[in-house]
């Protein structure tokens, strides 16, 4: 709570105070999970995948022609997965969702003035856990011999969603910008994020045909990589306008 509180004290003076645009946005897309894993016996493997959409609104403030503040909030659900030889023992299932709060910088660099931009933002996201206190899920599953792949798969899995009840993440992205004469801004972004704690853990064991048992941990730092669609407008015309009549 008190990082929320500072993120808000900092960027609070700065909307009350600029004489430029202030604008509202809406940011939505697919979203990429990152997990990372320990492995006993070599077989698990863990890439990124999709699991759901991730949305948010934004609320941004322009500094000056260059550069802006944004902050906003946006509802990441969080999926776990792990894949054992190949994709053919794949676990896939719900893990947390978190309330992220975002303070960022963005720079932009215009092509066509008025028209197109090209933009990059770096800031800092807070997460809360919402699923703190939960006792995580545990689940299994087991392959059979196919024509397509030979082995026998057989795991269990046991998850722990409350390591944290906050987390933290730099936030960075690159984004194309393009301006109506309306003055609403449509944005194609790609966006990476980077924890440092782990927010989610799966202890493993898996079986391959007749071989012994095998161990791993799976886990995530939160990290995640998303490709967004944007729109925003700038509220600030509503006063403006009134100021001027």
């Amino acid at each position: 709570m008190k990082s929320v509180l500072l993120s808000i004290l900092i960027v609070l003076p700065i909307f009350l105070y600029s004489q430029n645009d202030t604008y509202i946005g809406l940011e939505f897309g697919p979203k990429f999970d990152i997990y990372q894993n320990v492995d006993n016996g070599e077989y698990l493997h863990t890439p990124p995948f999709f699991s759901t959409p991730i949305v948010g609104l934004v609320l941004g403030q322009e500094i000056n022609d260059y550069l802006s503040l944004e902050t906003g909030v946006f509802i990441n659900d969080y999926f776990e997965s792990f894949r054992i030889r190949g994709d053919f023992g794949y676990s896939s299932s719900n893990a947390i969702v978190a309330i992220q709060i975002p303070v960022r910088i963005r720079g932009k660099l215009p092509i066509v003035k008025d028209k197109f931009d090209v933009s990059a933002h770096l800031g800092y996201s807070l997460a809360l856990n919402t699923s703190y206190g939960s006792t995580g899920g545990s689940g299994s599953f087991s392959t059979i011999p196919n024509s397509v792949s030979l082995d026998s798969i057989r795991t269990q899995a046991v998850s722990n969603y409350s390591l944290r009840k906050t987390y933290h993440l730099v936030d960075m992205g690159l984004s194309l910008d393009y301006t109506f004469k309306s003055k609403i801004t449509l944005s194609l972004m790609g966006n990476y994020l980077r924890g440092f704690n782990r927010v989610v853990e799966m202890d493993v064991k898996y079986w391959i045909n007749d071989q012994p048992e095998q161990t791993a941990l799976v886990y995530s730092n939160g990290d995640y990589y998303s490709i967004m669609l944007g729109i925003k407008y700038p509220i600030s015309n509503l006063w403006k306008k009134k100021q001027k009549e």
